[in-house]
């Protein structure tokens, strides 16, 4: 297995031709303790196959939690560190953040679909991004005998977004660090002792996170100059709750982000008179989300949510949180297929 300290990993069995190619198990390295082995294939592909259980799916952030938690895992496996342990050179913890975060669902499979018992088989690679910069893909289909078969996608293959049945998930990570103990706010890069990134492929420039992300950044949001003006807006306060939005070292959990974002938007969809039940309905065929700094518990944010509908019938939802100090926290954009009439 060519990835640095290969030693954390054993070789258990070579099976024949698997998805056409031929590829290797290896028992799951610290940070994978009690999750399905991955299988690594030639073309540096991870592959696994999870069954979905009740803390994975439902109409709240829970599948994002896991997509996270599977790039944790596929970073560990590519750059031979444990990210659930990683530190300085000095013993200070280092977190590997989310600087963007894109789901994409418009080839026939969505998360608001998966429900219990679901199996599913999850493709992941991570390429070099530029420093200790990474990008985690992952595809996402239905395993079983209607699964899609044949060999993995190269790079340009997967930003093609056309695998039938198959969300695509973007993770533009970054190490990060506390700057003081007692605030989550100013965050500073930092990187573990042990990262090695310089043998993975480099994401080609066409496909880099790093502009999708500047733009937004600079924008304070997704929406560009050339696009229609929004047909709807609300203006929202959202209390950062100590006993639901925090992470287990204390930071505003990045899966919470994409649940006071689904807050916000459901805010918006009571206030054009829909309801619940058509908002359960609804299929998410594009998330993106830029990650710009963290919050504090009971920090208060500004929400700005806004929508339009575009060509093709989708709502086209914009967000922005910004902690009452004006810092801007994330914004977001989704599209979102729904039944008029529910």
């Amino acid at each position: 297995m060519d990835v640095p300290d290969a030693g954390r990993f054993s070789a258990l069995a070579e099976p024949d031709g698997l998805l056409g190619a031929v590829m290797t198990t290896y028992a799951a390295p610290p940070a994978q303790a009690g999750r399905p082995p991955f299988v690594r294939s030639r073309d540096d592909w991870f592959e696994r196959v999870e069954l979905i259980t009740p803390a994975m799916c439902g109409p709240n952030s829970l599948f994002i939690g896991q997509l996270g938690d599977w790039t944790w895992d596929a970073v560990g496996a590519s750059c031979g560190i444990n990210p659930y342990t990683a530190a300085d050179p000095d013993g200070n913890p280092v977190y590997l953040s989310f600087a963007y975060f894109r789901v994409r669902a418009d080839s026939g499979l969505s998360a608001e679909e998966l429900t219990f018992g679901d199996r599913l088989r999850v493709r992941s690679k991570v390429v070099s991004s530029g420093g200790d910069s990474l990008l985690t893909m992952h595809q996402v289909t239905r395993d079983g005998d209607g699964a899609v078969r044949g060999p993995a996608p190269g790079v340009d293959g997967f930003f093609r977004y056309d695998t039938p049945g198959c969300i695509h998930v973007e993770n533009f990570n970054r190490w990060i660090q506390r700057s003081g103990h007692d605030t989550n706010h100013g965050l500073r890069r930092a990187t573990p002792a042990g990262f090695r990134s310089d043998h993975l492929d480099r994401v080609p420039d066409a496909h880099s996170p790093r502009r999708v992300w500047a733009e937004a950044r600079k924008a304070s949001g997704f929406r560009t100059p050339a696009e229609p003006a929004p047909q709807a807006g609300l203006v929202l306060n959202y209390q950062v709750s100590a006993s639901r939005d925090l992470n287990g070292v204390g930071l505003l959990y990045f899966a919470s982000y994409f649940s006071i974002v689904d807050w916000a938007v459901l805010s918006l969809w009571r206030s054009l008179g829909r309801s619940a039940r058509g908002f359960l309905g609804r299929r998410v065929l594009d998330r993106q989300l830029c990650f710009l700094a963290n919050a504090n518990a009971d920090d208060v944010l500004d929400i700005e949510v806004t929508s339009r509908w575009d060509a093709a019938g989708l709502d086209v939802v914009d967000v922005t949180l910004r902690r009452q100090d004006g810092g801007l926290l994330a914004v977001s954009r989704q599209r979102i297929a729904h039944d008029p009439h529910a």
